[in-house]
């Protein structure tokens, strides 16, 4: 409560195994400065705060990210369940459930009242709720940092233009895309392969016929001062009796996630 006004009311909590569920509301500043919460990265959108609907958190591909509001929430790789808003007093307030679990958040605006109320649905994990305030989103954002801990430092290169996407399926197509930059006299620092170049997509390996002359290609890339990374796909192919060390090595050691079936 800040000045006799509260900043958020927490509504109910359900805490279980299998699913949590919690109600909360914030006070954010009304007409006509309402602009409601922002937060719930990571997504693609055009608006930094969050309008009606649902916004889903859980980190996997999305063949159409665009967020959209509806049902099934347009999830991305990231996941950040931290809101922040200005209050009535013009500070600013930020709100973080600590839970990595699936969830979806149901964000409803009241812009007469200023209240916007977030009804969080998770698949179980924790409970834990932190809340900050500060003078402007600045203060806020570091207060979260020191919960979450602060971005890692990469190397200057790196926040130069890096280019990437699905399907470049040959060493030829990725030549292509750095010399058209070229042509347009346009810099490129870093040159992608997503999980095309893999041999039958198995980590730790490349195709030996469609990306033939690879490592001549990333030869080229340095030689010129830039650089190339190839993606390793967080899930380790399963190729049983055919030699795929990573996948076998890992089955003789248990090092693999299970379901409960094993």
């Amino acid at each position: 409560m800040k000045g006799g006004t509260p900043i958020y009311t927490l509504n109910g909590m359900v805490l279980g195994e299998y699913l949590n569920i919690i109600d909360g509301t914030v006070m954010a500043a009304s007409d006509p400065g309402f602009k409601g919460v922002l937060g719930l990265t990571e997504r693609v959108s055009n608006d930094l705060f969050l309008g009606d609907g649902v916004y889903s958190l859980w980190s996997r591909d999305q063949p159409d990210p665009e967020e959209t509001g509806k049902a099934p929430g347009n999830n991305m790789y990231g996941t950040h369940p931290f809101i922040m808003n200005q209050d009535p007093n013009k500070k600013w307030f930020g709100v973080f459930t600590n839970n990595a679990a699936a969830q979806d958040w149901w964000i409803t605006n009241d812009k007469a009242t200023g209240k916007v109320n977030h009804k969080t649905y998770a698949t179980g994990g924790v409970g834990d709720m932190y809340f900050m305030m500060g003078a402007n989103p600045n203060e806020v954002t570091k207060l979260y940092h020191t919960i979450v801990g602060a971005p890692v430092l990469i190397p200057q290169w790196a926040l130069g233009w890096n280019q990437c996407r699905w399907g470049y399926n040959t060493t030829q197509a990725l030549r292509d895309v750095v010399a058209g930059y070229e042509d347009a006299d346009i810099p490129l620092d870093t040159q992608w392969s997503d999980i095309d170049y893999l041999d039958n997509y198995k980590d730790f390996t490349y195709d030996p016929v469609n990306f033939k002359g690879l490592g001549d290609f990333v030869k080229e890339l340095h030689d010129k001062n830039m650089h190339y990374i190839p993606i390793i796909d967080a899930g380790v192919a399963i190729r049983e009796n055919v030699g795929y060390t990573a996948y076998d090595e890992g089955v003789k050691n248990d090092v693999f996630i299970k379901t409960e079936k094993g």
